[in-house]
């Protein structure tokens, strides 16, 4: 059955209304209703607070003209599509009303013609796209006001997370404050809480927006699930759950994959798999499909309380499950299992889900395995390892200047106490304009600053006003960005615009440290004995990797520069003429392999140059390049000791 279409009919002539309404019944059928005036603000009135399916307006009416209606409703706003009859064939009369909103300007006498109703069809087919792209572009700018919104409220929020969990953090691992631990862990517990709950909003909006983004890089796929097992096994272990991970076959031992976000999607279902689990056990298992398809499929089952047909059906949407958490007097907004399912999809794979009340559920993860050679070793796991072999990070010894630039108190001195804890000697600005004021005074004293951590919102002079200064006396200068409010695309924006380096707030003390690494010169001994130490340039853009690295390296009496990425390699490479040997990794973000070697090569380097890589020795390499040695990871002590010599 169709629906009736409304129309409008602004007419003070009786027998022409019933004319008009005889033919759009010819038109369209039986399927209008008609709704008849000729009150000038009667017609207004309608145009404004009703939407009609088309409206019939004579030109000349009882003491006013049609023009005056058309004038009197906004045309932006207007999605009634209006014809305007006429007695009279005047084009100047016909432009006019054109210009103010109508469709279409029709003689009378032509109602009875093909002409008016192709008129009548037209005239309801382009308002309709009209309104359309009226809306889309409405649409497009409470968009635009929205992520505007959504940054400024990330940027507020994580201004105080960033002190809260921080300072927490610092108590935690003072054993002063030893008898408030349990206090101090439900702060921190319930802060982390708090930032993973606005990180799934902003991730809800970013797919929302479309501006939801990958960062893929190689993973070693073991360490990353033995972490996972970490992470959880103590929230089974205080329920009285048995968590297992087992591995059904063989497993690739690195992935192409967006770290961040796989630990994201597995660290909801295992979390969920707990919370919703009261008593016996949680399994993950892991499997590995060869072949020119390749999937690595997971699967988390538990045996707790399970859902219902409809509540399966519905556990993808957002907030959904609110209702239903409120009944499990289990906490969570619902996000979780929405934003894994949307990264799954990003990243090619796809979700299964089977539940049954009372019985338990089991959600089963598919996704493609990209980018991994054809000689890809497949090996057995452990993954049962114990939890303490995820040892806590001790700072690294680093010796250097640096200046922390943010108008919060707060935040500066807690970056503060993070770099101080590495050595480092620090120094505070509130604002731009202090910050360009204390490297000048540094500069000139002889004492310079090597790096810069700048807060982009501050009042007086933001950090990219002062960033911009600073860069053009101080090109050696590293300065890094400090912001809360992280969407796509920022860091390529921060770097083109001369910042070397991003740091989220709140901030993370491991990244701090990593940051400051990659900057710094690690110098645990004294600085009169630096110019006996063999100079190594590792170039790796696992953090994790090139600390390992480091520490063995400086056990042999090194001194190592670190750069993670083929600019920052290229730039330290040729400002570095004390620089004894090269190790250079082959698979960077930035610009991998061959391409990397050539450009690396394109000027003089000093120093011994080797190549670290997953693949085996390739012989064309260093019979195109000046390569002293090929290099296989895993690299152990004996190996760098070997190759120094």
């Amino acid at each position: 059955m169709n629906s009736i279409k409304p129309v409008l009919i602004i007419d003070d002539d009786e027998d022409d209304c019933l004319l008009i309404e005889d033919r759009l019944r010819d038109i369209f059928g039986d399927d209008c209703s008609f709704v008849v005036c000729y009150e000038k603000s009667e017609a207004i009135q309608y145009l404004k607070e009703r939407t009609f399916y088309l409206c019939i307006l004579d030109y000349r009416l009882a003491g006013y003209e049609g023009i005056e209606v058309l004038e009197a409703v906004s045309k932006a706003e207007l999605a009634t599509p209006i014809i305007m009859l006429t007695g009279q064939d005047d084009s100047v009369v016909a432009e006019n009303a054109i210009k103010q909103g109508a469709q279409d300007f029709v003689m009378k006498s032509a109602i009875d013609d093909d002409v008016f109703e192709k008129s009548v069809q037209y005239a309801v087919t382009r308002k309709a796209l009209e309104f359309a792209r009226t809306l889309g572009k409405k649409t497009e700018a409470e968009n635009v006001a929205k992520d505007k919104f959504i940054a400024h409220l990330s940027h507020e929020l994580r201004t105080p997370l960033t002190s809260i969990l921080g300072y927490t953090s610092l108590l935690l691992d003072n054993a002063k404050a030893s008898d408030f631990h349990q206090e101090l862990g439900i702060i921190s517990n319930n802060g982390k809480h708090l930032l993973n709950l606005l990180n799934d909003v902003l991730d809800l909006s970013k797919i929302a927006a479309n501006k939801f983004e990958l960062k893929e890089e190689r993973v070693n796929l073991e360490q990353t699930l033995i972490e996972l097992n970490s992470l959880v096994s103590m929230n089974a272990i205080e329920k009285g759950l048995n968590l297992r991970f087992v591995c059904e076959t063989t497993l690739p031992k690195d992935l192409i994959i967006d770290d961040v976000r796989f630990r994201q999607v597995l660290l909801n279902l295992l979390s969920n798999a707990i919370k919703f689990t009261d008593t016996g056990e949680v399994i993950a298992t892991f499997a590995y499909r060869e072949g020119p398809e390749a999937a690595l499929k997971i699967a988390v089952k538990d045996t707790g309380i399970g859902m219902s047909p409809e509540q399966v059906k519905t556990i993808f949407s957002p907030f959904t499950q609110l209702e239903d958490v409120a009944n499990r007097k289990a906490g969570g907004a619902g996000l979780g299992l929405s934003i894994s399912s949307e990264i799954v999809k990003h990243m090619g794979g796809h979700f299964q889900v089977v539940s049954a009340l009372d019985k338990g559920s089991e959600f089963t993860l598919t996704l493609p395995c990209k980018g991994l050679e054809r000689d890809q070793k497949l090996v057995q796991f452990n993954l049962e390892q114990d939890a303490s072999i995820v040892k806590k990070q001790p700072a690294p010894a680093l010796h250097g200047k640096v200046l922390v630039v943010d108008d919060v108190l707060e935040i500066r001195q807690l970056a503060g106490y993070f770099i101080k804890e590495t050595g480092v000697e620090v120094e505070y600005a509130s604002n731009g304009q202090e910050a360009i004021e204390k490297v000048s005074q540094a500069a000139s004293q002889g004492s310079p600053f090597q790096i810069v951590f700048m807060d982009l919102h501050m009042p007086i002079m933001t950090g990219s006003e002062a960033s911009d200064k600073l860069k053009a006396d101080y090109q050696e200068l590293n300065i890094v960005a400090m912001t809360a409010a992280i969407n796509k695309g920022m860091e390529h924006e921060l770097l083109a615009a001369g910042f070397d380096k991003l740091i989220a707030k709140p901030l993370n003390k491991k990244l701090l440290w990593r940051l400051l690494s990659e900057l710094l010169m690690r110098a645990e001994k004294p600085q009169s004995s630096e110019s006996t130490l063999t100079v190594v340039h590792i170039v790796e853009d696992d953090a994790d990797n090139a600390m390992i690295m480091q520490m063995m390296l400086e056990q042999l009496s090194c001194n190592v520069l670190i750069s993670n990425n083929a600019q920052s390699a290229i730039d330290t490479a040729r400002s570095n003429s004390n620089i004894q040997h090269h190790i250079l990794d082959l698979g960077l973000p930035d610009l991998a392999g061959e391409a990397f070697l050539a450009a690396f090569f394109a000027q003089p380097v000093s120093g011994a140059v080797s190549i670290l890589s997953g693949n085996q020795p390739d012989p064309s390499l260093s019979q195109s390049f000046p390569i002293t040695k090929q290099l296989v990871k895993p690299i152990n002590k004996d190996e760098l000791a070997s190759l120094l010599s």
